[in-house]
């Protein structure tokens, strides 16, 4: 069934994820940070994998909607967002497994498409033909027959919980491709295929924390993503030609390197942050030092005359305030006389090498 070759570039691209993740698994960040990356993960895999399907609701309308507040938008785009959501619980109760199940299957589709599927369609396998339609081009895609679901299922289920010598990364895209190929629903594939891939990285070990979603991405460049899903028009025509997921395998390796890839410098910045807001209590500062301090770190470069036009003291004084904030290593001086200029020391390592 499964068709895939594991080229020297593919191997490349694990190495450096499994690099990425090493560094984000053993970064150290206070608890209310590390809060809310997951929260911002949480709301963004809900965002993305809905807006993919036609979604109109933004990042920041979510927010709100989250939060009991009122938001103008199409009643089902409200239903879809918050069904995603209590999908998003479900995948974090059963991380503790080691496998996925027709039973997870089953509930993260009703769930996806509770009140906007016929409950009729809840529960169970499509008992019909079914083709994926393009606005554009009518029909792009006629899936396999419903007779031969049980037995595909069948076997990439056993494939992707038994086959442990491949990869958990590899396995898990191709999860995620062959059962948007299988197209085992009537409606809401694209869903839950994105997260059972979720939930079975989850259940394998690789969550970095919870703090990283990959659905953004997809929506990024959606014809990307779709071309790269793409097996042909007809699942069986496909068939005969062996369907090859390599193509899909190497596309979403790149996302997934993206996006840890931001979310490293995320964790990086937010260090900095700590070490920042560490030195100002250890520095034990007045509140108009602490004000320069944040000041001086937001604008990244300022001379002392800009800060005399934020501050109702004299030159002598803000002269003042810069030398306790350099001597306590938060900020550097950089130039001479009246061209000197003030930067935040954002590392350390700056300071160390000063010394």
């Amino acid at each position: 069934m499964m068709h895939f070759t594991i080229t020297n570039s593919i191997i490349s691209k694990i190495e450096q994820i499994y690099r990425i993740w090493w560094v984000i698994e053993n970064a150290h960040i206070v608890p209310e940070r590390q809060q809310k990356l997951k929260q911002i993960a949480r709301l963004r895999s809900g965002v993305y994998s809905t807006k993919i399907e036609g979604n109109r609701i933004t990042y920041a309308e979510a927010e709100k909607l989250l939060a009991w507040e009122n938001i103008k938008a199409r009643p089902r785009d409200e239903k879809e967002l918050k069904n995603y959501m209590k999908v998003l619980d479900y995948i974090e109760s059963r991380e503790s497994d080691d496998t996925i199940t027709e039973k997870d299957i089953l509930k993260i589709h009703q769930l996806t498409t509770k009140n906007i599927l016929d409950p009729v369609h809840h529960n169970k396998r499509r008992n019909q033909a079914n083709a994926v339609y393009n606005e554009w081009w009518g029909i792009v895609y006629l899936p396999p027959d419903r007779k031969d679901i049980p037995k595909l299922m069948k076997e990439l289920l056993d494939f992707v919980n038994k086959q442990k010598e491949i990869s958990v990364i590899i396995r898990a895209w191709l999860l995620h491709h062959w059962f948007v190929i299988i197209h085992p629903f009537i409606d809401g594939n694209g869903r839950t295929a994105r997260a059972l891939t979720q939930l079975f990285l989850y259940q394998n070990w690789f969550n970095t924390k919870k703090y990283f979603s990959l659905e953004e991405y997809y929506d990024t460049d959606l014809t990307n993503y779709y071309e790269n899903i793409f097996i042909g028009n007809d699942f069986y025509s496909a068939q005969k030609k062996t369907i090859d997921s390599t193509k899909f395998v190497a596309y979403f390796l790149s996302g997934l390197e993206h996006e840890l890839n931001h979310l490293k410098k995320t964790i990086e910045s937010i260090k900095e942050d700590e070490q920042f807001e560490n030195k100002l209590i250890m520095a034990r500062l007045n509140n108009r030092q602490v004000h320069i301090s944040a000041y001086i770190k937001e604008h990244l470069s300022v001379t002392a005359k800009d800060l005399l036009n934020q501050y109702n003291v004299s030159l002598a004084t803000i002269k003042r305030d810069l030398d306790v904030l350099i001597k306590s290593w938060i900020i550097k001086s950089v130039g001479f006389s009246k061209s000197t200029r003030y930067e935040p020391v954002l590392s350390w390592k700056w300071a160390k090498k000063q010394k």
